[in-house]
């Protein structure tokens, strides 16, 4: 009880830190393209936050990692206030209490203070807030009437996927029973990345902004997947942390111009 208690306090001040606070904000509801985008991006930041903790460990460009790792703690408090000012449905209520609640342990477990945390807590914490984040983006899709809502999710995840593929080469290196099954994640992720890029390619919502960033896109994915099939030692874990993060960058971009033809397209 005393561990719940203290974990929940330790939980409301990071995200009090972070911009995050307990009440419902003022302000206007978002619209659902950016809602979608908002929730997808809180699934590709517990796999990020996750990774970070992992490269930090490995002794991986260790700076950069903290510097980064800050951003994503920010990230997490700003888009948790945007999204608890979305209404929710009867049956999705719940979805948004226990995204936070999950965001929270994970945020407690990755504060730098004290005793450097189990690997595999942090892998599980990020995975129970990878499932919930989703859980809210599905319930924002479905909620949309936009046709164009799918293609926000679908660009969204790919952020996710970067994320995990790069946590599941650095957990191989790990190694340890962190390295446990993660040959198979890396192969998944890969193999899923590849289809949402072919999903993106042959989508009727595009504009010339969009072409040019998907393209981009293609060509990121050809250096980060390379690296992730080199061995994880060395130079190559340092590739693999510099390509991760720049092909989050460019799906994170891709997304918002998703999002944005979406609202230019329903006005």
């Amino acid at each position: 009880m005393q561990r719940r208690h203290l974990l929940a306090l330790l939980g409301t001040s990071l995200l009090a830190g972070t911009g995050h606070t307990q009440n419902n904000p003022s302000g206007p509801a978002l619209p659902l393209g950016t809602a979608i985008n908002r929730a997808g991006r809180l699934r590709a930041l517990s796999q990020r936050v996750a990774k970070l903790h992992v490269q930090s460990t490995l002794g991986v460009l260790p700076e950069r990692a903290s510097d980064v790792m800050r951003q994503c703690r920010q990230l997490i408090g700003s888009s948790l206030d945007e999204l608890r000012r979305q209404p929710l449905s009867a049956d999705t209520q719940p979805l948004m209490p226990r995204l936070q609640g999950h965001a929270e342990r994970l945020l407690v477990l990755t504060a730098g203070s004290g005793a450097p945390p189990r690997i595999d807590d942090v892998v599980r914490s990020a995975d129970d807030m990878l499932k919930s984040a989703d859980e809210l983006t599905t319930a924002f899709e479905k909620q949309s009437k936009q046709s164009g809502a799918r293609v926000v999710n679908v660009a969204g995840r790919q952020r996710m996927l970067s994320q995990r593929a790069a946590r599941a080469h650095f957990l191989q290196a790990a190694g340890g029973t962190a390295a446990a099954g993660q040959a198979q994640q890396l192969e998944a992720a890969r193999r899923e990345f590849d289809e949402g890029l072919a999903y993106l390619a042959n989508a009727s919502l595009s504009t010339p902004a969009i072409r040019q960033q998907l393209e981009l896109a293609r060509g990121q994915w050809l250096f980060f997947d390379q690296a992730l099939r080199k061995p994880g030692q060395g130079d190559a874990l340092q590739t693999v942390a510099t390509t991760s993060e720049r092909m989050y960058e460019v799906m994170d971009q891709l997304t918002g111009l998703y999002e944005q033809a979406v609202q230019e397209l329903y006005r």
